[in-house]
């Protein structure tokens, strides 16, 4: 490295003790239940091969506007998915009726 850019960038960097240091959690917490994982597992067992229907995780009826459905679709998308990971087990999400979330869950682990 050039002489003149140590002089340029000798501030730029500090070195500090680990103990001064505070832990920041990265991403939202869960909002999926211990009994919402219990009530998924309960289904799969029941139908391994089958679709469990989120009837709940619908999109409402009066939500119209093209954009918030699209944001609802992928919000619950990532609940179910948090929910295969839970249960460690892989999901197929798809949309019946275009307004009700289903999901087909399988046995391999998601990442």
């Amino acid at each position: 490295m050039p002489k003149e850019m140590d002089n340029n960038n000798n501030n730029e960097f500090e070195i500090v003790n680990e103990n001064d240091l505070e832990f920041t959690s990265r991403g939202r917490k869960s909002k999926i239940s211990d009994k919402e994982v219990q009530n998924v597992r309960v289904q799969v067992e029941k139908n391994p091969n089958g679709w469990v229907l989120f009837n709940a995780k619908a999109i409402p009826s009066g939500m119209v506007d093209a954009k918030e459905i699209r944001n609802h679709k992928a919000t619950v998308s990532a609940q179910i998915r948090q929910l295969a990971k839970k249960l460690g087990m892989s999901v197929a999400i798809r949309w019946h009726k275009g307004t009700i979330p289903a999901a087909k869950f399988g046995k391999g682990k998601t990442k």
